[in-house]
């Protein structure tokens, strides 16, 4: 048996396992269901706030999202008109504990959008919280688009 024979093999026996993983997760219940449009909300288009505790979002009733999803594909746009000088986050996660989630921060240049994208799992709702670390009154600023979600 040559190299190539089993480098072959390798490849083969690699495509199986991922065929596996893709039908446990579709087992666990977990499906995607990916949007043409994203899913938005007149509350998160731009908004500024100011630091916040952790407060839930109801992804239902804010973005439309079906109740009881896993977790959401979102798009993330932040900025703060002094994150030059300041240390300021968006925190997005599926419970109320302070501090804890997915983290993202504006750039080090005041007033500059960053944006991102990421996974953010949900409570047993369907829900996500969210957390903000702001400069002052009214200083960050919030887009969030909904790409996406898990059932």
């Amino acid at each position: 048996m040559t190299d190539s024979f089993y480098m072959d093999l390798m490849k083969k026996l690699n495509g199986l396992q991922e065929q596996i993983n893709a039908l446990r997760t579709i087992q666990q219940g977990w499906l995607p269901v990916f949007l043409t449009y994203p899913l938005t909300s007149t509350s998160w288009d731009g908004d500024s706030f100011s630091t916040t505790a952790k407060t839930k979002i109801d992804l239902s009733a804010v973005f439309g999202v079906p109740a009881g999803v896993k977790a959401i594909d979102v798009t993330v746009s932040v900025r703060d008109s002094a994150s030059q000088t300041t240390d300021t986050v968006l925190t997005l996660s599926p419970n109320a504990s302070g501090g804890v989630g997915k983290r993202f921060s504006p750039p080090y240049i005041n007033d500059r959008f960053a944006r991102y994208t990421g996974i953010v799992p949900c409570d047993s709702n369907g829900d996500i919280y969210y957390e903000i670390d702001a400069s002052g009154a009214g200083t960050f600023d919030v887009h969030l688009q909904i790409w996406g979600y898990w059932k």
